[in-house]
């Protein structure tokens, strides 16, 4: 007569298989997911493609001139410096290194400084928005970095910005839900599954998109830097100092309505004086405050091809001038609204 120890010794092999089973499903899964995200996710292949581009400028731009301007931030930088325009009107090699601010100030910084060299100037153009929240690296920059090639942006990154485990890029490796609902629309809908196209982009990193959306501003922030921002600024301040590198903010412009325009600035003078504790910030009377709707694109951040030029000839100035402002005028202009300036 069988035992009852006879039946469970026969019933214990039956766990594992379970679990063997489930694992393997799970990690087929993970695979096809990553494999996806780092292959054929249309952002992801969007970015890897431009930061070929803008490697290969970049290069280009040090082998022919020696030293070159980096200018760098998120998409507001990407639609507003027109690299090859520099060169020619100004004599002033420069790269445009924007990117998605999605990525984070993280990977957007590290990206850039793999570019520069000694002797190079850094501008930092990353927007208010971005930088009035906390440190962060999201999951797009953790699949930019590693589909491109350099893990070691988010594994080493100037402090204090958060290291990545592998086990937490790993678990980044997958598209969102955002992600799947909205391809699965275009891909019904028969539309182009990303906005931007490799033929909008030009030589020097600088983008444009024949794509016309209406577009409401400014784009507020809270003024407020946090303070791990604070550090993060000034880590990327000394690191430059070692590697000689000149380093300066110029503030991107977002559409404001003419209605709107002292109380922004006002904004932004506030904004810049935290800014300006870490590093020289560029004179833009401006304020990062436009009010032409006619020369922004798709988004409020979006600078057409009038709008850049217009942006790429006052920043080329700046720069070669080095106009930076004091601090005792910041204070002045985020302390009195009425003597902000209105740049039209």
């Amino acid at each position: 007569m069988p035992s009852s120890i006879s039946h469970s010794e026969r019933a214990i092999p039956r766990i594992p298989r379970l679990a063997f089973g489930l694992l393997l499903t799970g990690l087929l899964s993970w695979s096809g997911a990553a494999a996806y995200t780092l292959w054929l996710n249309p952002e992801v292949s969007h970015f890897t493609y431009s930061d070929v581009v803008k490697r290969r400028w970049a290069e280009e731009m040090t082998r022919q001139h020696g030293s070159k301007v980096v200018v760098f931030g998120g998409s507001s930088c990407e639609f507003a410096i027109d690299g090859e325009r520099m060169l020619e009107r100004f004599g002033m090699p420069c790269v445009n290194a924007g990117r998605g601010a999605g990525m984070g100030i993280p990977v957007l910084t590290m990206a850039a400084l793999r570019d520069c060299r000694p002797d190079d100037t850094l501008i930092v153009a990353l927007e208010p928005v971005l930088m009035t929240e906390p440190l962060d690296t999201p999951n797009l920059g953790i699949q930019f970095s590693i589909a491109a090639g350099y893990p070691e942006w988010i594994r080493d990154p100037l402090p204090p910005a958060r290291p990545i485990s592998t086990v937490e890029a790993a678990l980044a490796l997958r598209p969102g839900g955002y992600h799947t609902f909205t391809l699965l629309g275009k891909l019904i809908q028969r539309r182009p599954f990303y906005r931007y196209q490799p033929e909008d982009l030009r030589p020097s990193g600088w983008i444009q998109t024949p794509v016309r959306v209406p577009v409401s501003g400014p784009p507020r922030h809270s003024a407020v830097i946090p303070v791990e921002v604070r550090q993060f600024l000034r880590s990327l301040r000394d690191w430059c100092g070692e590697h000689r590198v000149r380093l300066a903010y110029s503030i991107p412009w977002g559409y404001t309505p003419l209605e709107e325009m002292n109380a922004f600035q006002q904004e932004n003078a506030r904004f810049l004086l935290q800014v300006a504790e870490a590093m020289p910030v560029l004179r833009d009377p401006r304020l990062g405050a436009h009010p032409v709707r006619e020369q922004f694109s798709d988004s409020v951040w979006h600078l057409t091809e009038e709008g850049a030029w217009l942006r790429t000839d006052e920043l080329a100035r700046q720069v070669r001038e080095w106009d930076i402002w004091s601090r005792a005028e910041l204070e002045r202009l985020a302390g009195d609204p009425d003597r902000v300036s209105t740049v039209p």
